[in-house]
Formats: structure tokens, sequence, C-alpha cells
């Protein structure tokens, strides 16, 4: 099975003093990272040194078998989609044309969407359940409608690996656990996922795989039943945290007061 992703002694940052240390990491298709751990730790850096948008000092970042300087930007972006942070939409274009942005690597030299590109924007719309932004002007949405947007953008470009940065900031826990729901059915079908969260629970809910950052450096990572526990995230965040049971199964994890 080929890798989606690889990085090997990855050592990245944005000055003289860098954010990550040496960082050995693998994503394959069928598998959902979460990645957990303080801020300031390098989550955020982790995804961009991947996408050659932060460059890296030293180490080894390979997409999908090949090294990750080999790949031409608009190949690259037919395979790998990128929901950052922030979305400042450009006035004037509506739900459904930002969602359509998502299909640009795919169109051909005229950049012309076709019927299909339209059909899979509302279909992605659809999935996350906010179909009703398709004809609203993106300023005139709030911050976590332009996330449920921005994650449907990069679901149309039909990627084999999806990078999300905090793709549940500024959402409600409804359309948290909807989003999550639908990454993960995706994932299921042989996409492969690494999503930045600072949900706990979320991430044991969702999550097939945890990577846990502290300090720049790998604490743990692995299967979310395997890593996630509570010495391990005392450990992490650097305070007390208890561990319970729900009746379903699902281990919930809190700070301990």
């Amino acid at each position: 099975m080929t890798l989606l992703l690889e990085t090997q002694g990855l050592v990245a940052g944005y000055g003289p003093s860098p954010v990550l240390q040496g960082v050995d990491f693998t994503v394959r298709p069928g598998e959902l990272w979460a990645v957990l751990g303080p801020n300031g730790t390098g989550k955020s850096t982790l995804l961009r040194a991947v996408l050659g948008v932060l460059p890296w000092a030293r180490g080894e970042v390979r997409l999908l078998g090949k090294e990750r300087r080999q790949w031409e930007a608009r190949e690259l972006a037919r395979r790998v989609a990128w929901v950052p942070q922030l979305f400042e939409p450009a006035e004037g274009f509506s739900g459904l044309e930002l969602v359509l942005m998502g299909r640009s690597p795919h169109l051909g030299l005229w950049g012309l969407t076709s019927e299909r590109d339209a059909t899979l924007a509302r279909s992605a719309l659809e999935e996350l359940g906010v179909a009703y932004l398709a004809d609203r002007p993106g300023e005139a949405m709030s911050g976590g409608e332009r996330r449920m947007l921005l994650l449907a953008r990069g679901l149309v470009q039909e990627p084999s690996l999806l990078l999300l940065d905090e793709p549940t900031a500024f959402l409600d826990v409804a359309h948290q656990v909807g989003a999550l729901a639908r990454v993960r059915a995706r994932v299921g079908a042989g996409l492969g996922a690494v999503a930045v969260l600072h949900d706990v629970n979320l991430a044991a809910a969702f999550a097939t795989h945890v990577l846990l950052l502290r300090d720049g450096r790998v604490l743990a990572q692995g299967p979310v039943d395997t890593v996630l526990e509570r010495e391990r995230l005392e450990a992490l965040y650097g305070l007390p945290m208890e561990m319970a049971l729900a009746p379903s199964g699902a281990r919930l994890f809190a700070p301990r007061g």
C-alpha cells in the first residue's frame, strides 16, 4: 500500500529556532490522524511544512510515494487538499462559487466548470448540511459557515490526502460532530486525512490514529485506543486529567478539578 504521507526527521520552523524537532510520521489510506498538543508545539507547522508552504530545515517529506519537492503545484493540488484555519472570501462570490474553486486543479485550459463540477459542489454542501449556503454571498456568512465551506471546497477536490488545520474552530457541537463524521466516512472509503484538533474527545470519537506533539517532538503516536490514555494526556498538556467510560463504552477525558 502506497503511503500517502511520510516524514523522516522533519525539522521546521519560522526562524533560527525550529518548532518541529525530528518528526517521523506516516499516513496510509483509510486513516484519520488527529494531531494533538499544546499551543505553539508545532501542529500547524507540521501541515504547512508538508505542503511546502513553510520550508523545512532538515529531513524528508514524501507525498504519495514522491518527494515533496518533485511535485508540481497543480499536480499536487489534484491529490492533496488543505483546509486552512482562516478564510476571508473575496466579495461577490456565492457559497457555491467558493466551493467550486476546489475544482480548479481539475479544470481544462480555459478554466470552465462543467455540470459534473457543479453537481460535486452541491453534493458536498448537502453532505455537510449547508446546502442553504449555495446562493449566499461569502461576506454574509458567519465564521462557522465559512469553515463548512472550506471543508466542502476540500472535499470537491477529490483528494487522496486531506489536511485539516483546526477544522472544528468556530463550529457549534452539532456541526463539529457532523463535519468530522463526514470526514471519517470519506476515510472509510479510502481517503487519508490529518486533522489538527484541540478537543481530545473529538479525537477519541472520530480519529483512527493520533499524533501527540509536545515542544515540537513526538510524545507518542499510533492507534487511538492504544495511545489516548490518561497518563499520556497528563504528560502532553502538563495538567492532571480524568478518564471516564460512557455507557456506550466511549472514553471521555477532562481536566481534573
